[in-house]
């Protein structure tokens, strides 16, 4: 596959200099890709120096196993920023819980979504990815398809949930409504960061938390409604009550939703801009929906999706606050300062992969994967804190691989260019717009 070797998809051109620490915090707050100059793919580890703080970026194997497995004690707590940005959507929930209180919630919602009982949900898989279909089918011109995969895979995670009564209709005003809350969210507290009191920041919280009160109060009338549920909703009923069911119920539905939604977008872009990649998945996939047992047989889609969240990871950086002083390197790091793992630059790293913006799916096929470092690809996240859900999420992904990208062929929409932006997930500016049509 050469001419793989040859196609690299759109990302933003790297700065030949790094921003002013104002200035990139700056641009951050509209795009975080947007602050990472050309040899941050090529540095071992990167430090900027804000009054009272400093942001440190582990951007080597060993010192991302350092920070966040050997030293998961120091730096287990998600940054003060994230936890300010999702509190309202989420409340306390495991995403951003820590210490004995994320343990406690983790073991509650570990065991109803470990990989050993994944099969059980195999039907609500089929059911969206169906559903999914269905609207492609029937669509006239272009589709934003960014939408509809969130859409469906949060359809997905209610079927989980709530059982095959909950209104369709639920998935897409969840789905909606969590969009415009990322893009009403100050995810980058420029004043917090610098210690300044937050002069701004209540313009963005006003419009945040109605978005957040309106998506919490949809969960939270589905969780009061009559009936049994399923047996996943049992599993959390028995562990959780109250404000702590609601966080982590609407933690799942809305991560749960996104790694998976932005991986199948970034994917359906891929497949437009390469059709000979579309067309081989496309051989390999059965006319009929997978059973369960089929999926480890789809090697070549499996390695298009891999590949895919190697160039855009969807959660493209991970943030922790030091809970105590510690020393990295060179770098002595103080309590309160934050240390980021930034899978964009990791899985783009010039000296852990050959050709390392290219689209090359081999990189994931046969023994591939066991000739680099362990801890250069970060899909999921890293150490305790791994995402729960993960053999969860590349099952329904490759769900709806099997059913859509064998039945469609995706086209990027006339006059369409894809831009990559990070702000709380690594989703594409103003949508992914492509022409779907049947094979």
């Amino acid at each position: 596959m050469n001419d793989v070797a040859d196609f690299v998809p759109p990302m933003p051109t790297p700065a030949w200099r790094p921003p002013t620490a104002i200035g990139g915090l700056l641009r951050a707050r509209r795009d975080v890709l947007s602050i990472f100059p050309a040899d941050a793919y090529r540095r071992q580890v990167m430090s900027t120096r804000l009054p009272g703080r400093m942001i440190l970026v582990a951007n080597t194997p060993e010192v991302v196993r350092d920070v966040f497995v050997t030293k998961h004690a120091i730096y287990q707590r998600k940054s003060r920023f994230l936890e300010d940005a999702l509190r309202p959507v989420i409340g306390g929930s495991s995403f951003i819980a820590w210490g004995d209180d994320w343990a406690a919630k983790r073991a509650a919602i570990s065991p109803p979504i470990h990989p050993s009982g994944i099969a059980q949900f195999h039907p609500c898989y089929v059911q969206a990815a169906e559903e999914t279909a269905g609207d492609f089918a029937r669509a006239d011109g272009s589709v934003d398809v960014a939408a509809a995969f969130a859409t469906g895979i949060t359809r997905v995670l209610l079927l989980s949930v709530f059982g095959p009564s909950v209104p369709r209709e639920d998935a897409a005003i969840i789905a909606e409504t969590f969009t415009a809350y990322q893009d009403a969210a100050e995810v980058v507290d420029l004043f917090g960061l610098m210690g300044l009191p937050d002069m701004l920041g209540w313009i963005t919280r006003r419009r945040a938390g109605r978005l957040a009160a309106a998506l919490r109060g949809r969960v939270a009338r589905l969780l009061d409604e009559p009936g049994p549920g399923t047996p996943l909703l049992a599993a959390l009923r028995a562990s959780l009550s109250g404000d702590a069911l609601l966080d982590e119920v609407v933690m799942f539905l809305l991560a749960g939703a996104e790694g998976a939604a932005i991986t199948l977008t970034w994917t359906a872009m891929l497949a437009a801009m390469h059709p000979a990649t579309a067309d081989r998945m496309a051989a390999e996939l059965p006319d009929a929906p997978p059973d369960y047992a089929d999926l480890p047989g789809f090697a070549f889609t499996r390695a298009v999706i891999q590949e895919s969240m190697r160039l855009y990871p969807p959660v493209a950086v991970f943030a922790r606050q030091a809970l105590k002083p510690d020393r990295i390197r060179r770098w002595d790091v103080r309590e309160g300062d934050i240390v980021l793992a930034v899978p964009w630059l990791l899985h783009r790293h010039e000296q852990l992969w050959e050709a390392p913006h290219a689209f090359r799916p081999e990189r994931f096929l046969g023994d591939a994967p066991r000739q680099r470092p362990r801890f250069a690809y970060l899909p999921f996240g890293i150490g305790p804190r791994i995402c729960a859900g993960a053999a969860f999420g590349m099952a329904e992904v490759s769900v709806f691989a099997a059913i859509l990208f064998r039945r469609f062929r995706f086209a990027l929409a006339p006059g369409f260019t894809p831009r990559p932006n990070c702000r709380l997930a690594l989703r594409p500016k103003g949508g992914m717009w492509l022409v779907v049509t049947r094979r």
